[in-house]
């Protein structure tokens, strides 16, 4: 359950992926595999840091750690997903046909991108320090 948002933010990003037309299949088994593994390194080393410092009272080096950990892994997870989202939204504006159908898919960016924030906040709070 501790990876929770994880795991719905991949869902996100592999269903984003697998509907997505212009991208080939062996580009998206490259990148499935790409989230996969960095899935992986992340849970490993961050279930790593709370070996290491699952003591009472928990010492600050365990939050300045963990909080590192995850903010250097920000970047790896939420670039390819924004290039992703963007090269979706680039195939659609040009696929449109008239401009209220072009406007509807720019106005559709706001509420993409409020989804897209709130996805980085949410992951971001697992380097959480109180």
């Amino acid at each position: 359950m501790e990876y929770m948002a994880l795991w719905f933010i991949l869902g996100i990003i592999f269903m984003l992926l697998w509907t997505t037309k212009g991208i080939k299949g062996w580009v998206k088994a490259a990148v499935i595999v790409y989230y996969i593994v960095l899935s992986y390194v992340f849970i490993s080393r961050k279930e790593a840091i709370y070996a290491e410092y699952h003591t009472l009272p928990v010492p600050e080096q365990f939050w300045d750690n963990n909080s590192a950990w995850v903010e250097s892994m920000l970047g790896f997870f939420f670039v390819p997903f924004l290039i992703v989202l963007l090269f979706n939204y680039y195939g659609w504006f040009k696929a449109a046909r008239g401009t209220a159908q072009k406007f509807w898919i720019a106005l559709s960016i706001v509420p993409a991108g409020v989804v897209y924030a709130c996805l980085f906040f949410i992951f971001s709070m697992y380097g959480y320090r109180p």
